[in-house]
């Protein structure tokens, strides 16, 4: 790819190193056209995150039994909370395209889209040069391997960038209704179209005029969405939400892991945007930017537990509005500080955000759960329908078509209400039961019984399916590999070793011999070495 000289200089503005300034552009103008070749062509080279097959899971019987649920034949279920996300991947299976393929076409369309809504946020001249560079920087983010993997994080920031834009030309009913679409395509849209919607309101000849736009556009259909899915579903809040907000605060308020997880980004834009924010005066609408966009959400996020948080996706808004304050200053910036602007931008990335960037991509090579998949698919052959309660509520249940119970309660309504017990697992007597433990956690139980526990965490959720298997009894453990092949090579762990998944099989079960028949073609350990193995993380 070919650029003109003084076009690749035109944008940045800079004299100081036009050489540099050239190659360094040009470079990252190529790096995005290897991210839209990159996110069109991963269906065909790898799986889509095994959070992302949750909501195909109920996209899938959206489509084929027209009811939103976890399992064909369940209760309603709202594990999938990208309502309309989920209605339009429906639609591309009814349609008979696949999921993964539908959701990488829809991102590698979302990526230039948003570029051109950020020049014309910034009234920036739009050349297909600068398009392709915001498309690399796009790639330089952790949040590029969730859109790889299937997660609608590139339609996602679009619609913010275009709820931006429309608020700042003030088209109130536009502004409205892209609000009340971004709500519907992820729920916690709501803080970020409350407060920009909000500014519209503020003290002008006709706020009257934009308060009845903004009522009749986005309140009132948002509340009667929100009364149908109560109605739907039985509960006010999602079932992620319920999960999500059950964690330990520290002084009463934030969830420390969520708080030090955003902290790489936080500085990050504050590196990046330092430039901008010393120019005076300062454009009021960047504050307002900052208010809608950075503080409300983050504070929001701070108390929540973020769970599947893959390649940091909840936090792709801190990135997206420092382009956004970018975009909007970008004219008034001189030279100089444009300067200082690309340099400070790209020592920050080296320091703040390569590193996850490359733990991502390292991550996006070793969940590939092929061989869990391959067993999901010989599960869904077997002559009748089992059942099975799991930690990994993505392939297995996808794939098998059973009923299945999602152990950590973001899919079964009584498990995100109550933390699952041994007793539940007496009472379900599932054919399978799937777990993902701790590594100093076992799947063999240390004693003869599990104290209950009302507390929600990983090792409770363990211990009282381990404790219930038991007292069902008796279950023949398998143990697989987690991930991929690479993943296993990489660490030099043999087969079941490390990292693993514990399959627990119910020895009276019709369907024993056809689910270990499985899970044997596809590299699991069954016992006396399955028991050897487990007993060695006892401790």
């Amino acid at each position: 790819m070919q650029y003109k000289e003084q076009d690749l200089q035109g944008e940045s503005g800079l004299s100081l190193w036009p050489w540099l300034d050239k190659y360094v552009l040009a470079a990252i103008a190529l790096f995005g056209v290897v991210v839209l070749l990159a996110l069109v062509s991963a269906p065909h080279f790898f799986l889509p995150s095994e959070d992302v097959v949750i909501l195909y899971q109920y996209s899938h019987n959206l489509a084929h039994h027209g009811a939103i649920t976890y399992y064909a034949g369940g209760p309603h279920a709202e594990g999938a909370t990208d309502f309309a996300w989920m209605v339009l991947v429906a639609a591309a299976i009814r349609l008979g395209v696949a999921p993964f393929v539908f959701s990488a076409v829809v991102n590698v369309c979302a990526l230039p889209l948003l570029a051109l809504a950020l020049l014309r946020l910034g009234r920036i001249r739009v050349t297909w040069l600068r398009i392709l560079v915001i498309a690399g920087v796009a790639g330089m983010t952790p949040q590029i391997l969730a859109a790889g993997l299937g997660f609608a994080v590139l339609p996602d920031a679009l619609l913010l960038v275009l709820l931006t834009l429309a608020v700042e030309r003030e088209r109130t009913s536009i502004a409205a209704l892209l609000g009340l679409t971004l709500c519907l395509f992820r729920p916690d849209g709501v803080l970020f179209a409350v407060p920009l919607l909000g500014s519209l309101l503020l003290p002008r000849n006709d706020r009257k005029h934009r308060t009845l736009l903004v009522f009749l556009l986005f309140v009132v259909p948002g509340l009667v969405y929100f009364a149908w899915r109560a109605h739907y579903f039985g509960s006010i809040l999602p079932l992620p939400f319920l999960v999500k907000s059950d964690a330990h605060r520290a002084l009463g308020m934030f969830v420390a892991h969520s708080l030090w997880q955003s902290l790489k980004y936080l500085l990050f834009i504050a590196a990046l945007l330092l430039p901008v924010l010393l120019r005076k005066p300062l454009d009021p609408f960047v504050r307002t930017l900052f208010f809608g966009t950075v503080l409300v959400p983050t504070l929001f996020f701070w108390t929540m537990r973020l769970d599947q948080n893959v390649g940091d996706r909840f936090f792709f808004y801190l990135p997206l509005s420092a382009a956004m304050v970018l975009a909007l200053s970008w004219s008034a910036l001189p030279p100089q500080r444009r300067h200082i602007l690309l340099y400070a931008g790209l020592f920050a990335w080296l320091v703040l955000l390569l590193g996850p960037l490359l733990r991502e991509v390292r991550s996006f090579r070793d969940y590939q759960f092929q061989d869990v998949q391959a067993i999901a698919q010989e599960l869904g052959q077997l002559p009748m329908r089992g059942s099975m309660i799991t930690t990994e509520a993505g392939f297995l249940a996808y794939g098998s078509g059973w009923v299945a119970y999602d152990a950590w309660g973001l899919n079964t309504a009584d498990f995100a209400r109550h933390p699952i017990q041994a007793a539940d697992v007496v009472a379900l007597e599932p054919d399978l039961i799937v777990i993902h433990p701790n590594p100093l956690d076992s799947c063999v139980p240390v004693q003869s019984q599990f104290p209950a526990s009302s507390s929600r965490s990983w090792t409770q959720v363990i211990q009282s399916l381990v404790s219930g298997a038991q007292q069902v009894g008796p279950y023949q453990l398998w143990l697989l590999s987690y991930g991929s092949p690479f993943y296993r090579q990489r660490e030099h762990w043999g087969y079941g070793e490390g990292n693993r998944e514990c399959f627990l099989v119910r020895e009276n079960s019709p369907l024993a011999k056809g689910i270990t028949d499985a899970l044997e073609r596809h590299h699991a350990v069954g016992p006396p070495k399955s028991i050897e193995l487990e007993q060695g993380h006892i401790h």
